[in-house]
């Protein structure tokens, strides 16, 4: 049973496509289930609950889940949290780093936009369970974040996470590179899907590259992972990346006026570079 990790629906700011159209597209292309993760400042009290209303209300007419989710700025790292129902709990998962929120299982997203002293520093100070190995959108999605993992490799905590391969996407037309692994004895329903993910039974998957995280098997062998992805060589992700940094530099000096008009275009070419 495939799904996805990281999406964003009309309910963020930035995303292009209702949690409608994003279940049936991603139903039409094989998918079984998605995991949701609106940006939680969008939201008060009342909206988040016309979110979470709106995906059981779609969960309920079968055939696709959605795992409501939210995406949190913590000192200025962004978190994942999920299944997010109850608009409290992600209050207090901010407030109490480690005890509040304890109902929801947290990922630290797109890791490699920071500096790794600062992840070391966050994955300390939060109740942090999982960690966004692969963002497509942030790294690509020919080529894993290699510098990312080698600063992960010495990480003296690095055996405790599960590891997510993630899309964040915001707009459901881009194509899909980086997905989830569920057995099929798993009940297609979003409770039982978000257990499974918070317990690691799952792997994270490229479909360009092939590369695969079991975790839970390959969970203590992190290590001989790491090396076997070091020894790829990624030549078109390479190439790719030769094209992709100097325009990302480009879009960084832009004024914000400019960056915010351009913002779809932006996402539609990094998808595909």
């Amino acid at each position: 049973m495939r799904g996805t990790f990281h999406f964003h629906s009309t309910f963020s700011h930035d995303g292009r496509n209702s949690l409608a159209e994003i279940a049936s597209t991603l139903r039409n292309r094989g998918f079984s289930f998605c995991v949701m993760t609106e940006h939680f400042e969008d939201f008060d009290r009342p909206k988040f609950e016309r979110y979470v209303k709106e995906v059981d209300d779609l969960n309920r007419q079968g055939g696709f889940v959605l795992v409501p989710g939210v995406e949190v700025n913590l000192a200025g790292i962004d978190t994942i949290l999920f299944p997010a129902r109850q608009y409290d709990n992600c209050v207090r998962f901010g407030d109490d780093a480690r005890n509040g929120g304890s109902q929801l299982f947290s990922v630290l997203a797109h890791p490699s936009k920071y500096s790794f002293d600062k992840v070391a520093a966050h994955l300390a100070q939060y109740r942090i369970t999982g960690f966004e190995a692969w963002n497509q959108q942030a790294d690509s999605s020919y080529i894993p974040p290699l510098e990312l993992l080698r600063s992960l490799r010495s990480h003296q905590g690095r055996h405790q996470y599960h590891y997510f391969f993630g899309c964040d996407l915001h707009d459901v037309n881009l194509a899909v590179s980086n997905f989830l692994s569920l057995s099929d004895a798993v009940p297609v329903n979003g409770q039982s899907i978000a257990a499974e993910l918070g317990a690691g039974r799952f792997s994270a998957v490229n479909s360009y590259t092939g590369v695969t995280f079991n975790n839970g098997v390959q969970a203590n062998g992190l290590d001989a992972w790491l090396e076997d992805v070091f020894r790829n060589p990624f030549l078109k992700g390479r190439m790719l990346r030769c094209i992709r940094r100097p325009l990302k530099s480009l879009y960084g000096v832009l004024p914000r006026w400019a960056r915010h008009l351009t913002n779809n275009f932006k996402n539609y070419i990094r998808n595909k570079i």
